[in-house]
C-alpha cells in the first residue's frame, strides 16, 4: 500500500524536525544534562512537529545504543517504537479518550514500571479535548508522577487548557515553519522521490501550506496524484482549490477599478472551476498584505517574497487606506464563510460592500464644482430613504398595532430561528438600483419575532422603524422577490419593543387574531377609504 509522504518523511530524530530549532535545542540540552521535566505541553499549529517531536523524545531517551542524542533506531526499543509495538510509549487521542474512566485508567497504570526501557511516555494528543471531570482525575498524577513517568500534552488550543494543568508542565510554543525551510524540505523530498515539478510550483505548495509542513505534504501528495507529468503551478491551485497570483492581480485590479460585470463574472467563473471562497478570501487578505509591504517596506519584499513586481505594479493604482478597509472587510466574513452552506454569497456581498463603500475616487476638479448649500452630517450613516409626507401616522400606527399582535399570536421560535440567518439573503438586492435602498433599510434593523406569515422588524433608531413601515408595501415586493413568497411585515422601535417583549413573556395578555384590511397602497388619498376599513376592526388591546 502507498504510504503518504507525511507518513513516509515523519521525522525520526532531533537533526530532521524542520523549523522549531529552540526547542529542539532546549530539548536536547535537558537530556544531555538530565534535567528532563516530568510533564510537559506541546502547543501550536497542526502539521508543526509537536507528536513527531514527542515520539523522537521518547524514543532517544529509551535508545540502548544513544549516539550523540541520535537514536540508532537498531535497539530493541527503537525498532519497537518505530513499529508502534512499545508498552512503554503509551499515544491517547483525547479527541476520542476524552472522559473520567480513560483518565482514571490511565492513573491506575501509571506506577507500573517500564517493561524494556528506561521511562513511560504518555503522549496525549488533542488534550484540550479532556472534559474537566478528566483534567480533574489527570491533576494529581501530572503533578507528582512515579520517576519512570513523562508527560507529553499536545495540542493546537492551549487557551481550552485549565491553568491546574498549565501550571503543572513545562510549556513550548511550536511556530508556523518558514514557507523557505518548508520549500527547501520539499525540493529535498522531490528529489528523493525522482519527482518532475516546476520551482514556482515547489514554492506555491510551501505557500499554501500556511505554515505546517504536514500540510505541504499533503497538498504536494495530492498534487502527484492529480498530475499526469510534471506539475505545474496550475495543477496546485486546481488541486487546492485557489488561484494564480496572476488572477488574483487581475481580481484586485477589477475591485480597484469598480468593474462590477467582469467581477461578477469572474466570480462565477471560480464557482464553476470548484474554487474554495474561504481560502479565495484569505488568499486575497495576504494578497493585500503583500501590496501594503511593498508600499511601506520595499527592501524586505525583494528579499522575502517571491514576485515582488506583481505588488509593485500595483502600489501606485491603490490607496493604502483602501488596502487596509478591503483587508477588514474580508477578515470579517471568513468566520461567517466557514459556518454558511453559500460561501459565495457573503463573498458577493462583501465585494459590493466594499465597492459601495470605496474611497479611492478621482479628485473632484475645481471648474467642476457647482455651488450647493452645505449638506448637514450625521454620526450615522442611514438608508437615503425619506419620510413620506403623503401617509397618515394614525394608520400606520394601527397597522403596527394589528400586525405585531397577530405575530405574536401565532409566534414560532423554530421558524425565527430558520429565518433569521436568511435574511443575509437581501444582501444581494444592495446591487438592484430598483431595491438598494430598501434592501439597505431592512438590513439595519433586527428581526426579533415571526409566525407562520408575520414578522416583526426592530430599529434602534426611531426614524429608521417609521420608514420601514412607511414603505412596507415595498419591502414586502422584495422579500416575494428574495424568498420568493409572501409575508406581512411590520417594524417598531426598540423601546417599545422591550415593552411588548415583557408584556408577552409574562403573559399577562391574551392575544386574539385580527382581520387586517387589503391595503393597496397608503397614499393620502386612500386615507378616507383606509380609515373606514380600521373602524370595523376591534381596537387592540
Amino acid at each position: 500500500m502507498y504510504q503518504t509522504l507525511y507518513r513516509k518523511y515523519r521525522p525520526n530524530n532531533f537533526e530532521e524536525v524542520v523549523g522549531q530549532d529552540i526547542i529542539i535545542k532546549t530539548i536536547k540540552n535537558a537530556i544531555k544534562n538530565n534535567k528532563l521535566t516530568h510533564a510537559y505541553i506541546f502547543s501550536g499549529p497542526r502539521g508543526t512537529g509537536k507528536t513527531s517531536t514527542a515520539k523522537i523524545i521518547a524514543k532517544t531517551i529509551n535508545c540502548l545504543e544513544l549516539n550523540d542524542l541520535t537514536p540508532c533506531n537498531k535497539c530493541v526499543n527503537c525498532t519497537q517504537i518505530l513499529n508502534k509495538q512499545s508498552i512503554d510509549i503509551i499515544e491517547i487521542d483525547a479527541a476520542s479518550n476524552n472522559g473520567v474512566d480513560e483518565i482514571r485508567e490511565l492513573r491506575n497504570n501509571v506506577n507500573l514500571v517500564p517493561s524494556t526501557g528506561k521511562y513511560k511516555i504518555y503522549i496525549i494528543d488533542e488534550v484540550h479535548m479532556l472534559t474537566i471531570g478528566a483534567f480533574n482525575a489527570l491533576l494529581k498524577t501530572l503533578e507528582e508522577p512515579p520517576a519512570h513517568v513523562i508527560f507529553i500534552l499536545a495540542t493546537t488550543e492551549l487557551h481550552k487548557i485549565p491553568n491546574t494543568i498549565l501550571s503543572r508542565c513545562q510549556k513550548f510554543d511550536f511556530k508556523k515553519i518558514g514557507i523557505n525551510k518548508i520549500k527547501q524540505k520539499i525540493e529535498e523530498i522531490v528529489k528523493s522521490e525522482n519527482i518532475e515539478i516546476e520551482e514556482e510550483a515547489i514554492l506555491e505548495v510551501a505557500r499554501l501550506s500556511d505554515g505546517g509542513m504536514r500540510d505541504a505534504l499533503s497538498i504536494l501528495d495530492q498534487v502527484i496524484a492529480y498530475s499526469d507529468s510534471k506539475i505545474t503551478v496550475k495543477e496546485v491551485h486546481e488541486i487546492n482549490g485557489t488561484i494564480p497570483q496572476y488572477e488574483l492581480k487581475e481580481l484586485i485590479e477589477l475591485i480597484n477599478n469598480k468593474d462590477y460585470n467582469k467581477i461578477f463574472e469572474k466570480i462565477d467563473e471560480f464557482d464553476n472551476n470548484g474554487k474554495n471562497f474561504v481560502k479565495l478570501s484569505e488568499e486575497i487578505i495576504a494578497f493585500y498584505r503583500n501590496i501594503l509591504l511593498t508600499m511601506n517596506a520595499k527592501e524586505y519584499v525583494n528579499n522575502n517574497i517571491s514576485n515582488s513586481e506583481i505588488y509593485e505594479s500595483l502600489t501606485k493604482l491603490i490607496k493604502e487606506e483602501t488596502i487596509i478597509e478591503n483587508i477588514k472587510g474580508f477578515n470579517e466574513i471568513i468566520p461567517d464563510m466557514k459556518k454558511s452552506n453559500n460561501p459565495k454569497l457573503i463573498f458577493e456581498t462583501v465585494i459590493i460592500k466594499l465597492l459601495n463603500t470605496k474611497k479611492d475616487v478621482e479628485p473632484i476638479k475645481i471648474e467642476n464644482i457647482v455651488k450647493e448649500e452645505p449638506k448637514k452630517k450625521v454620526k450615522q450613516e442611514l438608508p437615503k430613504i425619506k419620510l413620506n409626507e403623503n401617509i397618515d401616522s394614525e394608520l400606520i400606527e394601527k397597522l403596527e398595532k394589528i400586525r405585531i399582535n397577530n405575530t405574536l399570536c401565532n409566534f414560532n421560535k423554530k421558524q425565527l430561528l430558520e429565518m433569521k440567518p436568511k435574511i443575509e439573503e437581501i444582501r444581494i438586492m444592495l446591487m438592484n438600483p430598483q431595491y438598494s435602498e430598501i434592501a439597505s433599510l431592512v438590513l439595519e434593523g433586527e428581526l426579533k419575532a415571526m409566525s407562520e406569515e408575520n414578522m416583526i422588524f426592530v430599529y434602534e433608531n426611531d426614524r429608521l422603524s417609521k420608514i420601514f413601515n412607511e414603505q412596507i408595501l415595498k419591502i414586502e415586493e422584495l422579500f416575494n422577490e428574495v424568498f420568493n413568497r409572501k409575508y406581512l411585515l411590520i417594524s417598531t422601535n426598540i423601546d417599545n419593543w422591550n415593552k411588548i417583549k415583557e408584556e408577552f413573556n409574562s403573559k399577562k395578555k391574551t392575544y386574539t387574531y385580527m382581520e387586517e384590511p387589503v391595503i393597496k397602497t397608503l397614499e393620502k388619498n386612500d386615507n378616507n377609504n383606509i380609515d373606514k376599513e380600521f373602524s370595523d376592526i376591534i381596537e387592540y388591546n
